[in-house]
């Protein structure tokens, strides 16, 4: 789904790419739109307990800001930045499914407008819209997946460290 996306993909590319035939499968998922739901709320379910449950503790809004970039995009590196890329086709599932999906998202763009809206309480924000920058916070995330999916040659803590100076200079005040 990655590599064609999700309208050309087939159940037949799904199962060879694992090693199973089609009626194995079959098995595991309903069909194509089960698996990427399937996948996704995975992805999400790390989401939460990878970043969205470490960062609660971080007092300063900029520290937590900082961490939950870092620590998404370690997680993307770890697990398979595939997640990140396949976050868009959930325009493929049911209605409820969807709903599921952008409801967590909603919960995760969230806690990045707290971070930034305390920010801005301390006068370190920019003059900036909080729900805007909250989603170019996560388009930075994505990017970088995006960017990385070919060989770079940057390392990963390069990238990183890289990804959070640019996030945090775009909202922080000078």
């Amino acid at each position: 789904m990655v590599q064609k996306g999700y309208g050309a993909t087939s159940i037949s590319d799904i199962a060879q790419a694992v090693g199973m035939t089609k009626a194995g499968l079959y098995h595991h998922i309903t069909g194509k739109q089960d698996l990427l739901f399937q996948i996704l709320i995975h992805a999400m379910d790390g989401v939460e307990r990878d970043v969205i449950e470490r960062v609660k503790q971080i007092e300063d809004p900029e520290k937590r800001l900082r961490e939950i970039i870092r620590l998404h995009l370690r997680r993307l590196f770890e697990n398979g930045l595939e997640f990140a890329l396949l976050f868009p086709e959930r325009r493929h599932l049911e209605p409820a499914q969807q709903d599921a999906v952008v409801q967590r998202g909603k919960n995760y763009l969230g806690l990045i407008c707290v971070a930034l809206s305390e920010l801005a309480d301390q006068g370190k924000l920019r003059d900036l819209d909080i729900n805007i920058a909250a989603v170019h916070i996560l388009q930075i995330i994505t990017g970088v997946a995006r960017w990385c999916m070919q060989d770079t040659g940057i390392s990963e803590d390069h990238l990183v460290e890289q990804a959070i100076n640019f996030g945090l200079s775009a909202v922080l005040e000078r």
